[in-house]
């Protein structure tokens, strides 16, 4: 089994992953040492591939790949920044049901009940909630994604405590975030932050619902608000990285075209989707029209570029979700075209065998001395959008996740 190279995490987690990486996982129980061995062979991922329509060999690889080498400790995924917490129950659930896979489906529900647990223990911990808040606000994007494949009683009450700490503090700053001073505000800036909590309650309020829902899209639609009087350029018609910054960022606008997207989803207000496509319309000139990709500055000096050729997998993939969120509500095939192209980027330069590298910079894909070189969060959400656009239709419903099949006893 690989080792990790490196974590971004915060201190209890990045300790765990720190003591798996040292040990090479000797020592360490991961999940993989207790499932069958047929749930890590080739073949388990490549049956699941049979349901993907688009980039099929890409998804089986990446899939055994994280299945087999990426370690999963208490339904944590190793080197996955958070974004499996999120990505990962609901591509693992949703294909394993539709592929009738045993294994999937019980990599998939370590993972929920991961996120499960993180929720608890910052319920029993305020310190380490506050401290793993990133992981707790994937966490309940996790179960709320996951809710249509399995859940319990206690997931809809969990993922509010998550909001219940997580809403109040952004009201009281402002609905902005733009005054916390932290590694994430600093590297996706404040703009795509706030944006991602108007997005997660736009997805309680469509996904989930309930007494609560019409509370949670009050929210959201008053936090779009305030990211348009602190963020929106109207000269450019594009949205700042933060309120002092010019230059132009994909992640902000990636957010925000999902953000308001949902937003006119929920409300049928048409202001909300005349802006996510006029966003979309504005962010061209970050184009590369001869790969297909959109630059992403925010982390190009931190990776050594040294000229504009720099692209990261994961804002191409929120882009490419916002896109295809954009598809469901319009019909225009333009969106689906440019989520597919942005897919194709990824599979076609961002491959490395087994796996999809964390950014394209000068001309070359990263390797491993790279200072960032693999994500696997980034890649279960490469396979989410695999899983997404395999059943994408345009619908006046909800069509977050793009089927929903029948669960097997």
């Amino acid at each position: 089994m690989r080792t990790v190279r490196r974590s971004r995490r915060r201190p209890l987690i990045a300790l765990l992953v720190a003591l798996t990486a040292a040990t090479g996982c000797a020592g360490v129980l991961t999940f993989q040492d207790q499932v069958p061995a047929e749930c890590l062979s080739d073949e388990v991922a490549t049956a699941a591939a049979q349901v993907i329509a688009e980039e099929t060999g890409t998804f089986a690889a990446v899939l055994s790949g994280l299945l087999r080498d990426v370690p999963l400790i208490n339904g944590d995924w190793s080197e996955d920044y958070g974004d499996a917490r999120f990505y990962g129950p609901a591509v693992l659930l949703g294909v394993g049901y539709e592929a009738n896979s045993a294994c999937l489906l019980r990599f998939g529900r370590a993972t929920l009940g991961g996120n499960r647990a993180l929720i608890r223990l910052g319920l029993a911990l305020p310190l380490l909630y506050w401290q793993e808040l990133p992981e707790q606000i994937m966490a309940a994007y996790g179960l709320i994604d996951a809710q249509q494949y399995e859940s319990n009683a206690d997931d809809v009450g969990l993922i509010d405590t998550v909001l219940d700490r997580v809403n109040p503090t952004l009201d009281a700053l402002g609905l902005y975030l733009d005054e916390l001073a932290d590694y994430e505000r600093a590297l996706y800036g404040p703009t795509s932050l706030t944006a991602a909590l108007a997005v997660l309650n736009l997805r309680y309020a469509l996904q989930v619902g309930g007494p609560r829902g019409p509370e949670r899209q009050a929210f959201a639609l008053r936090v779009i608000d305030a990211i348009d009087a602190e963020a929106y350029d109207r000269d450019s018609g594009t949205y700042r990285f933060a309120p002092a910054v010019e230059q132009l960022h994909l992640y902000p606008n990636a957010m925000m075209i999902a953000a308001n997207t949902l937003a006119y989803q929920a409300s049928a207000e048409s202001r909300y989707l005349e802006r996510a496509q006029a966003t979309f319309a504005s962010i061209q000139a970050l184009r590369d029209p001869l790969r297909g990709n959109y630059r992403s500055p925010y982390s190009a000096a931190a990776a050594g570029a040294t000229t504009d050729d720099y692209s990261t997998l994961s804002s191409q993939l929120y882009l490419a979700l916002a896109l295809c969120l954009l598809y469901e509500q319009t019909s225009q095939e333009q969106y689906r075209e440019e989520a597919l192209s942005l897919l194709r980027f990824a599979c076609t330069y961002l491959r490395d065998g087994d796996r999809l590298v964390h950014h394209w910079i000068d001309g070359r894909r990263a390797g491993p001395d790279d200072p960032e070189y693999f994500c696997s969060g980034c890649n279960f959400q490469a396979l989410y959008l695999m899983w997404y656009l395999s059943h994408l239709e345009p619908t006046d419903e909800l069509a977050l996740q793009p089927m929903k099949p029948e669960r097997n006893p």
